[in-house]
C-alpha cells in the first residue's frame, strides 16, 4: 500500500469518529436548533467521510483500506479525552496499543507479500 493511500486512509478515520462527537454534543444541548445543527453537522461529516471512502477504494482494496476501521477507536478515546475530559484507563491505553500494532503489522506483511 503507497505511503500517500495510507495517509489518506488514517486522515479518513480521523474525520469519521467527528460524527459521534457532534452527536455527543448534540444529546448534552438544551437547545432544540443547537441539537439539530449538530445532527446535520453530524450527517456532513459521515458525507464527507463517504466521498473519501470512495476516492479511497478507487486506489486502494477494500481489505486493505479496512484495516484502518480499527483506527476509530483510536481516535473516539483522543476526542473523548481532548474535548470531553474522560478519563483514559490503562486497559484503554494497551487496547489502542494493541490496535495500532495490529494495523503495522498487518501493513507491512501487506508489503512482504507484494514484493
Amino acid at each position: 500500500m503507497n505511503k500517500k493511500y495510507i495517509f489518506f486512509a488514517i486522515i479518513i478515520y480521523t474525520i469519521f469518529p467527528l460524527s459521534s462527537v457532534f452527536m455527543k454534543i448534540a444529546a448534552n444541548s438544551s437547545d432544540f436548533i443547537m441539537k439539530i445543527f449538530l445532527f446535520c453537522l453530524s450527517i456532513l461529516v459521515l458525507g464527507i467521510f463517504s466521498l473519501l471512502w470512495q476516492k479511497l477504494l478507487k486506489h486502494v482494496d477494500l481489505v486493505k483500506a479496512y484495516i484502518f476501521k480499527s483506527t476509530t477507536i483510536i481516535w473516539s478515546v483522543v476526542y473523548g479525552m481532548l474535548l470531553f475530559s474522560e478519563t483514559v484507563t490503562w486497559n484503554m491505553i494497551l487496547g489502542m496499543a494493541i490496535t495500532t500494532m495490529g494495523v503495522i503489522i498487518t501493513i507491512l506483511g501487506g508489503k512482504a507479500n507484494e514484493q
